[in-house]
């Protein structure tokens, strides 16, 4: 059907690009002792480009089963449009041609591992909710055009769990993710039980008075904040001053022990991939390098516009991250001596602010003093900015996890951050 439609086109002197996405998900969640859903699902999407008398058309679909229909709306598209905007197709580039067939896990024995987790509750009679996740997907990506036919394929296993503990009337919720490439039953379990304790310690939380402190930001939250200002890094943003980072090009902005990388050859991690959305290939690249913006972030269109080469990053980034420090959480917690641990943040949707850098969000954490865990806290607001906050990292953990395909954190340490407590 795909060589129909590139022929088809050609025949009407429409040049045709196809980038087709191809996903196969296996999910189930179970609550408690039962199976809530096992399903199975498999669903392709097919991305047409085309350009025909200079005008670029574009077309998303489920189905190609009629060429001749898909040729000619693209056709008539491009009758009723003025754009005449400039656009590439993917031409052949040398990349690993290693992408295999979906593996799935066995499912049998994953659900009756899930179903297993509900025994914490007989040990913990305060556990009354364990509600879990888990999703096997398998992606295979194709960009084919007349002269090139491009294939990649991932495959990753997310688990997202919700617990309840419920003491003198009050539900405390803690929640957790575990992203590998494959399914870790004792790495799931470890999660549980973390989760538990960090419920039983928050069951009685306090909040604490307004001021700077020196804080710890665990791993997750550091990526929930990083992720949600990916964009600080794009050109296109930086171009029409929608940006924190403006005018912050080959300039020192953060600490210097502060290097924020994009990996996506990496074989060992889930956001693996050899190309992106338009053929480009994918690279090994340092956005900020000891503290310094060296890389803007370049799709086909910007680079053209810049007289540069993209970035690889057209759909957006993968296996983005800072690259870990040496020391263990503990070791931060000791150095940290006197101050406040991050472990929850709540409102990035609203409380991120993607054009000036501010950041104000609901937090909860634990209050350190002389080193030790002296109260969990709760009601406290995270007050900062970007910019100061990435500038004000003293030390880097050794902790980096990952937690999608976009990318993941290590925890890090980080002076005279605002905090706004209740007391």
């Amino acid at each position: 059907m795909i060589d129909n439609l590139l022929n088809l086109a050609d025949e009407e002197g429409l040049n045709l690009e196809i980038a087709i996405d191809e996903e196969q998900n296996t999910a189930i969640e179970t609550f408690n002792d039962q199976v809530n859903q096992y399903e199975i699902s498999n669903v392709t999407i097919y991305k047409l480009k085309g350009v025909y008398n200079d005008k670029v058309v574009r077309l998303t679909t489920e189905d190609i089963s009629n060429p001749k229909l898909l040729i000619d709306e693209l056709i008539n598209n491009s009758r009723i449009i003025d754009n005449m905007d400039e656009t590439t197709f993917a031409k052949n580039i040398d990349i690993e041609n290693d992408y295999s067939p979906n593996v799935d896990d066995d499912y049998n024995v994953i659900i009756n591992d899930l179903l297993n987790l509900n025994s914490y509750r007989s040990s913990f009679p305060n556990l009354n909710v364990v509600n879990i996740y888990y999703t096997h997907r398998y992606n295979k990506r194709s960009i084919i055009n007349k002269n090139v036919e491009l294939v990649d394929s991932s495959v990753a296993t997310y688990i997202y769990g919700e617990l309840v503990w419920s003491e003198n009337g009050i539900n405390q919720t803690g929640v957790f993710s575990v992203v590998d490439k494959c399914y870790d039953n004792n790495k799931l379990k470890n999660k549980v039980i973390e989760t538990i304790e960090d419920m039983r310690q928050k069951i009685n939380s306090v909040s604490c008075k307004s001021g700077k402190y020196n804080i710890i930001l665990k791993n997750q939250q550091v990526f929930q904040i990083l992720k949600a200002f990916i964009s600080m890094f794009d050109a296109e943003k930086i171009d029409n001053k929608l940006s924190p980072l403006n005018d912050e090009y080959n300039n020192k902005i953060f600490a210097n022990n502060l290097t924020i990388v994009e990996d996506p050859l990496n074989k060992k991690l889930i956001g693996r991939r050899l190309f992106d959305e338009e053929g480009n290939k994918t690279y090994y690249k340092e956005i900020i390098k000891d503290g310094k913006f060296i890389t803007k972030l370049y799709d086909n269109r910007m680079a053209m516009k810049e007289n540069t080469m993209p970035t690889g990053t057209s759909g957006g980034v993968r296996n983005f991250y800072i690259l870990p420090g040496d020391k263990n959480f503990d070791e931060l917690v000791h150095d940290l001596n006197n101050g406040i641990i991050i472990d929850d943040l709540a409102g990035l949707h609203a409380g991120a602010n993607t054009l000036n850098g501010d950041l104000s969000l609901q937090a909860d954490g634990y209050k350190i003093e002389n080193g030790k865990i002296t109260n969990a806290l709760k009601s406290i607001i995270f007050q900062t900015n970007i910019k100061e906050l990435f500038k004000n990292v003293v030390e880097i953990g050794n902790d980096l996890e990952f937690y999608s395909e976009i990318g993941g954190s290590p925890s890090i340490l980080c002076k005279n951050i605002m905090i706004v407590g209740k007391e």
